[in-house]
């Protein structure tokens, strides 16, 4: 019996992380769980935690296979003011991507990220 080695160097193109394809799985679950609903603080932290799993659970089930994913969350009460956000990260260009998706009503505001980065 000959085995083989099972390590991959690089995703095959159908396994590779398409950001068009996560930010749609982002869009779809944020307006759906943030449509209507108004900004209490005391909710804030459960509702992050929460959008962060299922968004998860959803892009998992999309079939990236070998990725680490990383979902960041961020909700804050909307008055009209700016805010600016950054992050950085050392990682591949060829393999590694991120999709973010903004969400906006009367009373919130949500910054969902997520980063996909392949597991060599």
């Amino acid at each position: 019996m000959e085995s083989s080695n099972t390590y991959l160097i690089r995703p095959n193109h159908q396994h590779k992380f398409k950001p068009a394809i996560v930010k749609e799985c982002v869009r779809e679950i944020v307006r759906e769980r943030l449509s209507g609903l108004r900004y209490d603080p005391e909710e804030v932290p459960e509702l992050s935690r929460s959008l962060a799993d299922c968004i998860k659970d959803k892009v998992k089930n999309a079939g990236f296979d070998r990725y680490k994913l990383v979902v960041q969350v961020v909700i804050g009460e909307q008055r009209g003011q700016g805010v600016k956000m950054s992050c950085r990260c050392l990682w591949d260009a060829d393999t590694d991507s991120c999709a973010e998706d903004v969400f906006i009503n009367d009373s919130l505001f949500c910054v969902v990220a997520v980063f996909g980065i392949y597991y060599y």
